[in-house]
Order: structure tokens, then C-alpha cells, then sequence
């Protein structure tokens, strides 16, 4: 009797030992299964619908958890702005990265500018950047180096805050700042805008990117958007039909477009002539907007 009770005290720990490394296969098998999620955040001047792969997510502003994979994602401006043209692209939502997509609605393709922006895991602890351009053969500038042109390649690259500057004969310049981290490829793909009247040296809003969404992602471009009023008498950018107000080179409509700013943007007024306040829309840069659109702070 007690050998059979050691061979039923054997089974029974056997059973038990069975039924634990069961236990452990399949929550390895649920994990495997559970879908791995990205951030998509998605942002455009004016407001719009987004759309991916043909289904309607939001508004942008936009941020919210996606499934990882291949995407087709559209930007629709509104039915009652029947001058602006929808956009779409291809994007790639990456496990716990955040892709970012930034679209400047205009008229026309050509007229149309942005960013898309997301990440890959790569083996090197440096960092990577890889650029594309809308025009192709555009002028590239990291930081303060020398310039290169696109696409381009960018390795070992030391990780941290840098600034791109994109520009090409008759589009107007974009700059972004970015934030890269070791161990990633940051992919970017920048579209500029064909300048109204030729070559201009205006800049593009910019924004800060990294791989985790729990980080900072919203930098303003300097000279806008910040915390502290400035120095009065300033003006508060009011709303506008298309969402952003036209900076001009001269204080007339039909003088070159130097660059935009959006609703609730805040400037000191350098001087003023009939109608047009004169700002400085970014370091060193100065320009007209228009008074419709702006409302003077003494």
C-alpha cells in the first residue's frame, strides 16, 4: 500500500508539473497573440477628417493608439472649403513608437505642404536619419553641418535634439526639430511648398519627434505659440477661413508669401501701415500680416 501511494503522490506532482508549464505556454501564446500598438498623431492646418485605409478615426487634431502594420491614411478638409485638396500617403505604425503625420492644406498638391515622421529599431546604439523630399534633389542641412541633398542616409548620428532644413529653388524652406534616440532610424519624409511668387527663405512650422509618445511632442516653432505674452503693443492671430494667416514680404496681397501662422499666434508689432501689421515671424525674419486677421493688444 505505500508504494502505491508514492506512485499516486508521483502522478499527482507529475499532473501538477504538467499543468504549470501548460499554464506557462499559453499566456506566452495570449501574449503573442495580443496586438502590438503604436501612437499615429496627426495634425493639419485647417482642421480636417482623417481617414485610414478608408475608415474613418477623427478630427485633428489627432492622437490615439493604433495596431502596428501598413496604413493608407487621407487628410479631408472640410465640405465648406471647397478651394483646399484632400492628401493621402502610405504610413507605418510601429510597436510603441510614435508616427507622426503634420499636412498644410492648400489648393493644390503643389501648394501643399508636410511632414511624415516615424521611427524604426535598428542594431546600432547611435541613431539613424533617413530623409526623403517632395521635390526630389532638395537641399538638406542638420544642425549646422554641411549640406547634402536628398534622399539621403544620415548614420551615426549622435542622439538628442537636432533641426532639419529642407529647401529647393521656388519652394519655400521647412525646418523641423527633432529628437532622436539611440537605436532608431528616424524616417522622414518632408514635402514643400511651391512658393506663390519664387524662391523664399520662409520656414515651415516645426515640431519635436521621438520614439516613445510618452515624451514631449508638441515644440512650437519659435516666435509663436509661446507661454508668455509678448511685449505689447503685440497682435493675437484671429481665425481665418483656411486656418492660417499669410505672413507677406510687403504689406500689400500681393507681395511674396514668406510663411503662416495659425489662430491665437501672438507677435510684437514692429510697425504698422494702413491695414498690415509688421512682425518678426521667426529669429531674424520679419514680415506683414494683414489687420483683418489680427487683433491688436496695447
Amino acid at each position: 500500500m505505500i508504494v502505491g501511494a508514492m506512485k499516486r503522490k508521483v502522478i499527482f506532482l507529475a499532473i501538477l508539473v504538467l499543468l504549470f508549464f501548460f499554464a506557462i505556454l499559453l499566456v506566452k501564446y495570449v501574449i503573442g497573440r495580443t496586438p502590438k500598438q503604436g501612437v499615429l498623431k496627426v495634425q493639419s492646418v485647417p482642421q480636417a477628417s482623417v481617414f485610414l485605409d478608408n475608415k474613418h478615426i477623427g478630427r485633428t487634431p489627432y492622437e490615439d493608439k493604433v495596431e502596428e502594420g501598413q496604413y493608407t491614411i487621407k487628410i479631408v478638409p472640410d465640405e465648406s472649403i471647397q478651394s483646399l485638396a484632400a492628401w493621402q500617403a502610405n504610413i507605418r505604425i510601429s510597436p510603441n513608437t510614435l508616427t507622426y503625420v503634420n499636412r498644410d492644406l492648400s489648393d493644390s498638391e503643389l501648394t501643399s505642404a508636410g511632414d511624415v515622421l516615424w521611427l524604426e529599431k535598428i542594431s546600432s546604439k547611435q541613431s539613424e536619419i533617413s530623409v526623403t523630399t517632395i521635390p526630389d534633389g532638395s537641399s538638406l542641412l542638420l544642425d549646422t553641418g554641411g549640406k547634402s541633398v536628398t534622399p539621403i542616409l544620415l548614420q551615426n548620428i549622435t542622439p538628442g535634439d537636432h533641426t532639419l532644413t529642407v529647401s529647393s529653388p521656388g519652394f519655400l524652406t521647412r525646418t523641423l526639430k527633432i529628437r532622436t534616440t539611440g537605436g532608431y532610424k528616424l524616417i522622414a519624409t518632408l514635402q514643400l511648398a511651391l512658393s506663390a511668387t519664387g524662391p523664399s527663405e520662409a520656414t515651415s512650422s516645426s515640431q519635436v519627434v521621438s520614439p516613445t509618445p510618452t515624451l514631449s511632442q508638441g515644440k512650437q516653432a519659435s516666435g509663436s505659440g509661446s507661454v508668455k505674452d509678448p511685449l505689447r503693443p503685440y497682435i493675437v492671430v484671429k481665425e481665418t477661413p483656411t486656418g492660417y494667416l499669410r505672413v507677406r514680404m510687403e504689406p500689400t496681397t500681393s507681395a511674396t508669401e514668406a510663411a503662416r501662422v495659425k489662430p491665437g499666434d501672438k507677435f510684437s508689432i514692429l510697425s504698422s501701415k494702413t491695414g498690415w501689421y509688421q512682425i518678426t515671424f521667426e529669429e531674424g525674419k520679419k514680415g506683414w500680416v494683414s489687420g483683418q486677421y489680427a487683433e491688436k493688444v496695447e
